[in-house]
């Protein structure tokens, strides 16, 4: 037996459906504007008449979309709500936050990949309507929801290869929010379905039926209404959502009336966790509570002012009369027999063979209506000014325009959605609070994985316990970045004076470059250091030995070159005595060792006196006492003259 009055909960939708039915219509303007969709008012019906469709308002969504939607989301999370901080270890919890950051990163980018588009749908809908809304599904729980109703969780199952969420983002116009002076409150969602779409996954013994009997009709409106009481889900036989009517009609698949039945209900139970499984974010403002005064996307005052409209208006009887006198005369021919002037088109410039008495007077040009197109080119302009500025629609430059001044006029016209970006960076903090909710009530952790910055690209796996996540202590931003070049490059100089002159901590600093880990990135600067530095010891070490080894080998050399020398010395003395060896003169010591020249004797010997031991030449213990002028002969053996 429910234990929530279904009654009560359509009456509950239905007041939420009317409340904002002015804000669907001003929607609804929206999106035809977006597509391009405009047709003449009654009256402008003449056969020559050409409908003229400005795209400013397309353009200026496309444009904002692709400057937004190239933006990085970068994650943060203060590492000193963590229990690791309150007990002296501010290393760990920021090593614990760097993880974390990575394995939400990680479950995004895989929930971003099932459609591919979900980042720039994320930024259309902030521009399109000031409001992003989305489901955040947990595959694991969403499992266990099925199998409790009886459903086939396959498909469910399936989608787990693409990681343990699913984001939803659902259009505006399809959800209803409640909020109070604190936080979201209530979420209806209204969707047109087919019968075979919502049997299949909620498996209703009565919706069944019907569709075995024939008996449902080709599209249902399925709610989905939940608030931190209950979660009812009905459906209702209708293509549009409006005002739920039991006991209307409606057709069946053969085209028959018949009365429509009351609404089915799918499920009907108590909402058992503190949380909403809804990531919803309003812009706008709060100062006025009606839903269609609270929003201001970026088509608000071109549609509000009605200058989308009267451009196409003006553009349209301006380009009608153009062509509608596109074939007027060009001549006027006078006479009395004009019809005898005739005209000759075979030679480039043509003829005209014009009687006597006659004349062809060629007409005055006229051009386009110059009020008509001074009026189009200032809606033009205003609706330019009103939405976004043409720089990021045309990304042209100014004739003769240096680039710092371009890049400056980027810079100053991106500031324009600075209220979308802030919007869209809301609603990924949502999200990933979300996803962190989940984890915890489900008690299964999230797990993401990453590559180290070496050139092996080690894989590296992160997962948040779910006994680490405190909800009442998630500190969690996220900031829209920009990555180009010129961005890059002021982002590097800010840094590297923010270092110098502020003096902060090397993890701020990186944080500040987009470092979405830099623990890890400080833990491997320093590796390498000691790896460097290893190198570097290991380098020297064996420049020394090989510097070593080749002073021993040239001090080799140079023995046996003098050796050589003192050998050819005495060969000539024994020549001039006869050839018999002559002994030192009477009275003298014995001569020089062969290891130096004569004058040096074994005192300069000793490390002191050897260079490969770091001592100076043994030719530093006396200057004056050179080789020649010891030997009387130079190194080659050739007598030095007197």
């Amino acid at each position: 037996m429910a234990k929530y009055d279904l009654t009560q909960y359509i009456e509950i939708a239905n007041e939420m459906v009317e409340r904002f039915g002015p804000l669907r219509v001003l929607q609804n303007k929206l999106d035809r504007a977006a597509r391009l969709e405009w047709t003449r008012p009654a009256g402008m019906d003449a056969p020559w008449m050409r409908d003229f469709k400005t795209t400013a308002p397309f353009d200026a969504i496309k444009a904002g979309v692709r400057v937004l939607s190239g933006l990085d989301e970068k994650i943060t999370i203060d590492p000193y709500a963590f229990t690791e901080t309150i007990q002296g270890n501010l290393s760990a919890a920021k090593l614990k936050a760097n993880a974390w950051e990575v394995s939400l990163k990680w479950q995004m980018d895989r929930a971003a990949r099932r459609r591919a588009i979900l980042r720039q749908d994320v930024t259309r809908s902030a521009l399109m309507y000031d409001e992003i809304v989305g489901q955040v599904i947990h595959l694991p729980t969403q499992i266990k929801a099925i199998q409790k109703l009886g459903g086939n969780p396959n498909r469910q199952q399936a989608a787990l290869r693409f990681g343990d969420f699913a984001i939803l983002l659902r259009n505006p116009k399809s959800v209803y929010t409640r909020y109070s002076d604190y936080m979201l409150e209530a979420v209806l969602y209204a969707a047109v379905k087919t019968p075979e779409d919502i049997q299949s996954f909620w498996n209703n013994p009565e919706l069944g039926k019907l569709i075995e009997k024939g008996e449902a009709a080709k599209k249902w409106i399925l709610f989905d209404y939940v608030d931190y009481d209950c979660r009812i889900v009905f459906c209702y036989p209708g293509d549009t959502v409006q005002r739920i009517n039991p006991g209307g009609t409606y057709a069946t698949d053969d085209g028959k009336e018949t009365t429509a039945p009351d609404a089915i209900e799918l499920m009907n139970e108590s909402w058992e966790y503190d949380f909403l499984p809804w990531a919803c974010v309003v812009g706008g403002t709060q100062l006025d509570q009606s839903p269609e005064n609270s929003r201001f996307p970026l088509l608000y005052g071109i549609i509000q002012a009605d200058q989308w409209n009267n451009t196409n208006i003006m553009g349209t009887l301006l380009m009608s009369e153009a062509i509608a006198e596109a074939a007027r005369p060009d001549v006027a021919r006078e006479g009395i027999q004009p019809d005898s002037i005739e005209a000759t088109y075979g030679q480039p410039g043509g003829t005209w063979d014009v009687p006597s008495g006659h004349k062809v007077t060629p007409m005055p040009e006229k051009g386009l209506d110059p009020a008509l197109r001074e009026a189009v080119d200032r809606q033009l302009g205003d609706m330019a000014r009103a939405t976004i500025p043409q720089v990021l629609v045309n990304a042209e430059a100014l004739p003769n325009e240096p680039f710092a001044g371009f890049n400056q006029r980027i810079q100053q016209a991106m500031a324009s959605l600075v209220p979308y970006k802030f919007l869209a960076e809301r609603w990924f903090e949502e999200a990933y609070r979300l996803m962190l909710y989940w984890a915890k009530d489900s008690n299964k952790g999230i797990v993401g994985y990453g590559v180290s910055k070496d050139s092996q690209k080690t894989p590296i796996a992160y997962e948040i316990l779910p006994e680490d996540i405190d909800k009442d202590a998630i500190y969690l931003t996220v900031e829209l970045q920009t990555d180009v070049p010129i961005d890059r490059q002021q982002k590097m100089a800010t840094a590297i004076q923010a270092s110098k002159e502020l003096k902060m901590p090397t993890r701020d600093i990186l944080e500040m470059l987009g470092d979405t880990n830099p623990e890890r990135t400080i833990k491997e600067w320093m590796q390498e250091q000691l790896e460097l530095s290893y190198l570097g010891g290991t380098l020297q070490q064996i420049q020394a030995d090989a510097s070593g080894a080749l002073q021993k080998a040239a001090q080799e050399m140079a023995q046996q070159m003098v050796q050589q020398i003192m050998q050819q010395a005495q060969a000539q003395q024994g020549q001039g005595g006869g050839g018999e060896e002559m002994g030192p003169p009477p009275g003298q010591g014995p001569q020089p060792e062969p290891f130096g020249p004569p004058g040096m004797e074994g005192g300069v010997e000793g490390g002191m006196f050897n260079p490969a031991e770091g001592g100076t030449p043994p030719a530093g213990a006396n200057p004056g006492a050179t080789f020649e002028g010891q030997m009387g002969v130079t190194r080659t053996g050739e007598p030095v003259a007197g």
